[in-house]
């Protein structure tokens, strides 16, 4: 079997001095005051949400709503390389669960419980399906408000994407091409490996 590079394949189918008078170092506190609470409620309006793996029971009420997928990278502005990395993110975050699966258009899901300060919880699936990294929400006209759902998945890919990758490897097969495709992060360096197969070595 030949080895070749299926990214560009598989992705088609950002003072003043001091010592002054009292009443200007009490202006100056004040000041500093201010922009110090201003700092911490900017923080607050940045972290609206605590992630966490969902529970089996929220995951179950979760199925009970019509969800639909999105990806999170658009055809053409990202590869395997770039899928590869945030699954290494994604397990940094919330460790390796029991969905990985070797096939490669439904490698892995992570139902994600995102719980606002005043203790609302929103499921937002996290997965990898035929486009590659990408989400889920629930559609419109599930009843409910969807506003909170696309802040905390806004939220939550970002607070994915910041994290250090962990190293690990997993191969999947694409059964459409067909092809073995294998991840591999070791002390951050992502790699890559394809290679195309025969139909009739197909199996999962």
């Amino acid at each position: 079997m030949k080895k070749i590079f299926l990214v560009s394949l598989i992705t088609m189918i950002c003072m003043n001095s001091c010592g002054k008078i009292n009443a200007e170092t009490d202006n100056v506190k004040d000041l500093i005051a201010e922009t110090t609470i201003t700092t911490e409620v900017s923080s607050k309006e940045k972290n609206m949400f605590i992630f966490r793996n969902a529970t089996k029971d929220e995951e179950n009420e979760m199925r009970k709503l019509q969800y639909s997928g999105e990806w999170i990278y658009e055809t053409g502005k990202a590869g395997e390389k770039e899928y590869a990395l945030f699954l290494g993110k994604v397990m940094a975050r919330f460790g390796r669960n029991d969905s990985l699966s070797e096939d490669w258009e439904c490698m892995y899901s992570y139902p994600i419980a995102a719980e606002d300060e005043n203790g609302n919880k929103y499921i937002i699936e996290i997965y990898h399906g035929s486009g590659g990294p990408s989400y889920s929400l629930p559609v419109e006209n599930s009843g409910v408000d969807l506003a909170p759902y696309e802040s905390a998945k806004d939220e939550l890919v970002k607070y994915i994407e910041d994290a250090e990758p962990v190293d690990y490897e997993w191969e999947s097969i694409y059964a459409d091409i067909p092809a073995r495709i294998k991840y591999i992060i070791k002390d951050g360096k992502v790699t890559v490996e394809d290679e195309i197969m025969d139909f009739d070595d197909l199996e999962f």
